[in-house]
């Protein structure tokens, strides 16, 4: 329902802001019919729904029985987990879902990532949300050492159809990674990483690759940039 896409990646992501139910309603339509550019999005428009126990299956009925009993147990688990990343849902509750391709990220944000932000600019411009003024500190890992390319350009000057992600020069994290090199490296981990500071990043870096045959190969076979003849 929510993409033409198939076999989708399906994100979900829950906000939890400071008003009573019919406020979250009337602000929610509000938002999304002043977002055109969201519904344009090539993947299929967001999904926004709003958690109400009073309603049939509790206002996430599109997901279906066994879909709303799995979101519930979802966010309950993430609740009860190391750390408490999340809280169970509760009345009010935002729910925003939005279908991707199965295909690692590319580019600067994804689609949810830039609907997350629009919306709550909206939300303390209503002053349904308060900004934080706190510094919050983030590393951010585990990238991929390759991402497909978003333009019909060679990525790297080469032909592969992707690029480096950081730089062609940024190392495999592990032993596993090095491995994928051979046999999937769109799923190979770079050992990179950026420091950033409330959603901005304040700077990053990488180990890099110290085996001259390694370089080679990446060069060579998998961003096909140059043609390294075998030492």
């Amino acid at each position: 329902m929510l993409t033409s896409i198939k076999n989708p990646i399906v994100e979900v992501w829950k906000i939890r802001l400071n008003d009573d139910l019919p406020g979250f309603e009337n602000f929610v339509s509000t938002f999304m019919d002043s977002g055109k550019e969201f519904e344009a999005n090539p993947d299929g428009a967001p999904g926004v729904f709003v958690f109400d126990p009073t309603a049939p299956l509790e206002g996430i009925s599109s997901f279906g029985f066994e879909g709303a009993k799995q979101l519930k147990a979802l966010y309950s688990d993430a609740a009860a987990s190391p750390g408490g990343i999340d809280s169970p849902l509760e009345e009010g509750d935002i729910l925003i879902v939005q279908a991707r391709k199965d295909v690692p990220h590319s580019g600067g944000s994804t689609k949810l990532g830039k609907l997350r932000r629009a919306l709550f600019n909206a939300a303390v411009s209503s002053k349904l949300a308060h900004f934080d003024p706190a510094d919050h500190f983030l590393w951010v890992v585990d990238f991929p050492m390759f991402t497909p390319n978003v333009s019909d350009g060679e990525g790297q000057g080469g032909k592969s159809g992707f690029s480096a992600t950081h730089h062609p020069f940024t190392a495999p994290k592990t032993a596993a990674d090095v491995d994928l090199l051979l046999t999937d490296p769109l799923s190979a981990i770079a050992d990179h990483y950026d420091l950033v500071l409330n959603g901005v990043e304040l700077g990053g870096g990488s180990r890099r690759i110290h085996s001259s045959e390694m370089q080679q190969f990446i060069m060579r076979d998998i961003l096909k940039v140059l043609s390294i003849p075998l030492m």
